[in-house]
């Protein structure tokens, strides 16, 4: 078996979706990959194609991994080998490779989320000697009839609510609902708030709107769980018929918030896993 790693940047944004693509095809959530959208992801999320290895097994394209990059922390945001490539010792392989790496770029520690019903995944990295360190959850709201009004709500810069995340009480949130990755949600997305509370949330405009993050300004007044459910209330009653979705990347502990709000857990959860790169 002769494995290689070469850079994605390198290998073409097309090429590199291609891979990417085919080594997700089976995969318990499908993620279509395009040049488009990993140019995107470079912007939003810190995916740093120079740095993302495309893995080459007796020189055919195997498997991709996508690695972010920010400040001492570098996240793998995507990994994925081809049916053929699995079970032979290559996804340890490539995972040593990027660890490595990163190592000697100068950051300490790499930070995943693997879909916690995906036990092979679960075990590699446990085994590459990441820890888990909590259970990501999502929700949704089906669309119901209009309701009867809601107060107004105040429209403000997603970066706004995206300065309040970065300085909120909640520790080590996942890289995806990070004060970072939110300052940089251009429009469609919109953010909202009312009584303190605030919410960025993809287009109203579609038939499903996907909550991207929640904050609460400082000194307000009253519950702030109890004001953020008012929140999401207040967002139903101004956007009536639209299945609202929360992704399975929201800390367990924060569930209350979204229930009191009419919103069901979702099956699907994630470990929020961690190593140290020494």
């Amino acid at each position: 078996m002769n494995c290689e790693a070469i850079s994605a940047a390198d290998f073409g944004l097309a090429d590199t979706a291609a891979v990417l693509t085919q080594a997700f095809s089976d995969y318990l959530v499908k993620i279509p990959f395009t040049a488009v959208g990993l140019t995107r992801s470079a912007v939003s999320d810190g995916v740093d194609l120079a740095e993302s290895r495309i893995i080459l097994l007796d020189g055919a394209p195997a498997g991709g991994l996508l690695i972010a990059r920010r400040g001492w922390s570098s996240r793998l945001a995507g990994m994925a080998l081809v049916p053929s490539a699995r079970r032979r010792g290559v996804g340890r392989w490539a995972m040593e490779r990027v660890m490595a790496e990163a190592r000697a770029r100068g950051e300490r520690f790499m930070v995943l989320e693997v879909i916690e019903q995906n036990v092979p995944a679960v075990r590699l990295y446990e085994a590459c000697g990441f820890g888990k360190v909590r259970r990501l959850v999502g929700f949704e709201r089906e669309a119901g009839p209009p309701p009867a009004g809601g107060p107004a709500l105040t429209e403000v810069d997603p970066r706004f609510v995206a300065s309040l995340v970065s300085a909120g009480d909640i520790p080590n949130l996942p890289w995806q609902l990070s004060g970072e990755t939110i300052a940089h949600l251009p429009p469609p997305h919109r953010a909202f708030g009312l009584d303190g509370a605030w919410a960025v949330i993809s287009d109203p405009g579609a038939g499903e709107v996907v909550i991207r993050a929640i904050a609460v300004s400082p000194g307000s007044i009253g519950s702030p769980r109890a004001r953020l459910t008012g929140l999401l209330g207040a967002l139903n009653a101004a956007y009536p018929g639209k299945r609202w979705r929360l992704k399975a990347l929201w800390p367990e502990e924060l569930g209350d918030i979204f229930t009191a709000a009419g919103f069901a857990r979702t099956e699907l959860t994630q470990w929020q896993m961690q190593r140290a790169l020494p």
